[in-house]
């Protein structure tokens, strides 16, 4: 009995050439990318323009870097340095944005957010329900005071540092 379908051998043949290709590339690319490595968990480096430490790529356009003990993660791009988001919402659990601020944190990191010349980030965790909410501007402005939408979610305490005291220079680039 004659099969339904009949494979012609060219097809079996690059069938073959390109699972024996994959295979070489997918280990030749494990062992470079362990190699790279040396012993860290960090693939790649990315640097300021005098060579200083930006942070440890995550993906194309987000690092990790330690900050006061924190793991914090943040915006890059090459040509301009850290990304300026320019406002970022501060969350309080009173209801006329007094005591503690808080931002989301919603990551194993700490999710940076740069707006002016101050970085944003939250230490610790917690499941909250946030009773008011303002804008904190680069220039130092604050918005108005507004109640937060009824939800819960995990916020930290949000914590600063001043982004000129690292000394970078764009432009940025990763490096081995």
């Amino acid at each position: 009995m004659r099969p339904f379908f009949r494979h012609p051998r060219g097809v079996r043949r690059s069938a073959a050439l390109f699972f024996a290709v994959t295979t070489l590339f997918l280990a030749t690319a494990k062992f470079a990318h362990a190699a790279n490595w040396n012993g860290s968990p960090h693939a790649f480096r990315v640097v300021d323009k005098r060579g200083r430490l930006v942070g440890y790529s995550l993906t194309d356009n987000v690092v990790a870097r330690q900050i006061n003990g924190v793991w914090v993660t943040f915006y890059t791009h090459p040509g301009t340095g850290i990304f300026d988001s320019r406002a970022i919402y501060l969350f309080y659990l009173t209801s006329d944005c007094s005591g503690t601020s808080y931002t989301t944190h919603y990551s194993n990191f700490s999710e940076g957010t740069r707006v002016g010349s101050t970085m944003y980030y939250p230490i610790d965790a917690g499941d909250f329900m946030p009773r008011s909410l303002k804008l904190a501007y680069g220039s130092g402005e604050e918005g108005v005071c507004s109640p937060a939408p009824n939800v819960t979610g995990v916020f930290g305490v949000a914590t600063t540092v001043d982004i000129d005291s690292f000394g970078l220079e764009p432009p940025f680039k990763a490096v081995d």
